[in-house]
């Protein structure tokens, strides 16, 4: 057993890995190469669609123990990952693990996949009933808790391989060509979604909104997809919104915020040019109005702000705060 920087134990190895403990963010420069994944040759008369995720699954060639991903910019109302599940359960793979970029309460569905041993490991972010059974005891579930960067530095570095990434496209045409902001299950930007096209071995695109070609605007282009599969509903995007995407009313989450937003003026990098970056949770929306009052009082225009765009940065950029927003997801 290793200790890290808290003086914790964990184990030399999980799962045929080699576990590195956690010291500080400076104490380790990583010698890695990227990953890459292998080039398809196609012959121009070849069509990308297939009738079925079942196609899909077969044509990905998933075997026990491989890992499959999809994004969660549709949170709560998304639906694909539960209807993956329920395919590998019928196709009678076991032993599989998921590395999504978030698992959420909608998710719960996979539970006696995870009782069975469909699914046997999870690398990612876990909300919900599914996190509140592993802490428990209650669910036997390998879990890996990656923040959304972490994740994705372990798709480049090759740390974590993705067998088979089927990506909600609420918007594509045949040949792939994506994007999330058309269709009935439009969620803004695909951006969780972009380091798997790059580094899975096989990106399959799912939508409910096939559209002639080509796709535009193009958020994920067709030269990182294999497959395309139409089904009747990638999920619900009035769920995007929950309880943790609204300004937080909690005492101590609001305290949390009051301190942060101080340390942010005492610091001096809140001046003309200042970037600003935050999460999409309550308390991070609080820090986020908190911010947007001392930039109006200091007359200070930002450069950019980033993250999980809200309504709150929509606004300090129509209002003049910020010059540009980029967003990775949206609310």
């Amino acid at each position: 057993m290793a200790k890290n920087s808290l003086g914790r134990e964990i184990p030399a190895q999980w799962r045929g890995r080699t576990l590195d403990p956690y010291v500080d963010p400076w104490n380790k420069k990583p010698e890695v190469l990227r990953a890459t994944r292998p080039l398809v040759r196609r012959h121009p008369s070849d069509s990308k669609l297939l009738p079925s995720l079942r196609a899909a699954l077969e044509k990905c060639e998933l075997r026990n123990g491989m890992n499959i991903s999809t994004h969660h910019h549709l949170r709560n109302g998304d639906l694909l990952l539960n209807l993956l599940v329920k395919e590998l359960d019928a196709m009678g793979l076991m032993d599989m693990g998921i590395a999504s970029s978030s698992i959420h309460d909608v998710h719960a569905e996979i539970i006696p996949y995870i009782r069975k041993g469909v699914i046997t490991r999870i690398e990612t972010g876990v909300n919900g009933l599914i996190a509140q059974m592993v802490s428990k005891g209650e669910l036997k579930c390998d879990i890996i808790v990656r923040s959304h960067g972490g994740r994705a530095r372990s798709l480049v570095t090759g740390e974590v391989e993705v067998d088979a990434a089927f990506i909600a496209a609420p918007c594509c045409d045949v040949t792939g060509n994506m994007n999330g902001v058309h269709g009935p299950s439009a969620c803004g930007s695909l951006g969780y979604a972009y380091t798997d096209a790059r580094y899975a071995k096989k990106v399959v695109a799912v939508t409910d909104n096939l559209v002639r070609y080509p796709a535009a605007p193009i958020s994920i282009s067709q030269s990182d997809v294999d497959y395309v599969v139409q089904i009747e509903s990638l999920g619900d995007p009035k769920k995007i919104v929950s309880t943790t995407t609204r300004v937080t009313r909690d005492p101590a989450g609001l305290l949390i915020a009051k301190y942060a937003s101080e340390v942010i003026h005492a610091s001096g990098l809140l001046k003309d040019g200042f970037s600003f970056q935050t999460g999409a949770g309550g308390t991070s929306l609080a820090v986020a109005d908190n911010v947007r009052r001392l930039m109006a009082e200091n007359k200070v225009k930002g450069s950019f702000g980033c993250g999980g765009i809200t309504g709150y940065f929509v606004d300090m950029l129509e209002e003049g705060y910020f010059e540009t927003l980029f967003d990775v997801q949206c609310f």
